[in-house]
């Protein structure tokens, strides 16, 4: 896997209007695309924004905790 970044996907994103301006790739192959590059860009946002919060020590101890927690509810 390659690292990713907002400059990575917009080029993804460039390149996939391209061939499709070509017809290389149709309506639906790059619209499947734009919606898994819009997903890896909420986890860039949720990085960003974790690692802002993650500053304050008092939110960074607690999430931390939140983060450990075992997910009980999922297991029967």
């Amino acid at each position: 896997m390659l690292p990713v970044n907002t400059k990575s996907m917009f080029s993804t994103l460039c390149i996939y209007m391209e061939k499709l301006d070509k017809n290389e790739i149709d309506v639906a192959q790059a619209h499947a695309m734009s919606k898994l590059i819009g997903q890896a860009n909420n986890l860039l946002i949720y990085e960003l924004k974790r690692a802002l919060l993650m500053t304050n020590s008092d939110f960074k101890k607690e999430h931390r905790n939140l983060e450990m927690k075992d997910f009980d509810s999922l297991n029967p």
